[in-house]
């Protein structure tokens, strides 16, 4: 080899690769730190780097280049020599806030820690859970609908004349409850019931006591178990029966004549396959939930039914499809973005 002789292409597009994924990793970091010695807290009121390097007890040039970092991924403004969050950061990084964002941010360690051990993970060593969520992940669901889904949801599915003069409304494996206590306030008529695991529940009673809600709940494996009675609405949202037919036919069966089953899953479209899709399918198997089959791509378990033959087999059990509404948002807990669809139907005959 003659060492004067050039590449036969540039390393450019390479660095550039490595580059982007390597300050991701810094930037996120950087930004679960700050989180986690409370510096969004902290600007609430505008303070100067020394002032902040004092109060956190930091050095005072590396809390100088954070606070400027911040400044650039517009998280905390600069006025003068004084800093303080932006609205961005009041809104969802402040853990004052009503829509903080936190534990979405910080629940990404744990995928984090995964990629970083990944020679581990494909060797076969993967970290297994029980599809029991534990209670951090609850408040994580939590917080991540109230930024705009929960929102999104309850404002199409209160417009629905069927949903204005219901009597009961049932949340399948509705976890944390912020749905039916939703539903709840927005027609007071309407008594709504959570249906999960029993230790699932321990963590929803929370939210029904945060918000003084009448929601109430019922214990059970919608797997194994019946729904505890028949209801006007059954509500779903991406669970892992979601797309089951065994479990659309127990929904059919625990719904009253011209009662609603809203569904609201992520349906993934044949032939995605950008390089974020095959990262977060590839992220979904690091882990296994041992009771619930889960499948080889997001957001899929066993037995589930694509998109058309879902609609197909409701349809065949007695269901008229009134709507399907799109449903595009960040998704922190299960991957970055997710191209759900809510469905409406009705039971007919």
């Amino acid at each position: 080899m003659n060492v004067t002789d050039r590449p036969a292409i540039s390393v450019e597009g390479l660095q550039n690769i490595v580059e982007n994924a390597v300050n991701g990793l810094k930037i996120y970091n950087l930004l679960k730190n700050s989180i986690e010695m409370g510096v969004f807290d902290v600007l609430s009121k505008e303070m100067t780097c020394n002032q902040l390097s004092e109060k956190l007890e930091i050095e005072p040039l590396l809390t100088y280049y954070l606070l400027e970092i911040l400044v650039k991924l517009e998280l905390v403004e600069k006025v003068g020599e004084f800093y303080r969050n932006t609205t961005t950061s009041k809104i969802f990084l402040n853990s004052q806030s009503d829509y903080k964002r936190i534990d979405c941010i910080l629940s990404m360690e744990e995928p984090v820690n995964l990629w970083n051990n990944l020679d581990r993970t494909l060797k076969g060593k993967i970290s297994k859970k029980d599809e029991n969520f534990f209670p951090y992940i609850i408040q994580v669901l939590a917080e991540d609908c109230l930024s705009g889904e929960l929102q999104d949801t309850v404002e199409l599915v209160g417009d629905y004349p069927e949903f204005k003069s219901a009597k009961t409304l049932l949340d399948l494996a509705g976890g944390h409850g912020m749905y039916p206590i939703a539903f709840s306030q927005i027609n007071p008529q309407l008594q709504c019931y959570v249906f999960d695991l029993p230790d699932v529940l321990v963590e929803t009673q929370k939210y029904i006591e945060k918000y003084n809600s009448r929601v109430r709940t019922i214990p059970g494996n919608f797997y194994t178990d019946g729904l505890g009675s028949t209801y006007d609405i059954i509500f779903s949202s991406y669970n892992p029966g979601g797309k089951n037919p065994n479990i659309a036919e127990k929904v059919y069966n625990s719904l009253n004549m011209g009662g609603l089953f809203i569904n609201k899953q992520y349906f993934p479209e044949n032939g995605l396959n950008s390089l974020g899709d095959l990262l977060d399918n590839m992220e979904w198997n690091f882990t296994n939930f041992e009771k619930s089959n889960k499948g080889s791509k997001r957001f899929t378990f066993k037995n589930d039914l694509q998109f058309k033959k879902y609609l197909s087999f409701l349809e065949d059990l007695g269901f008229s499809i009134i709507d399907v509404h799109l449903i595009d948002h960040v998704n922190t807990s299960f991957g970055t973005k997710s191209q759900d669809k809510m469905i409406i139907a009705k039971k007919v005959r």
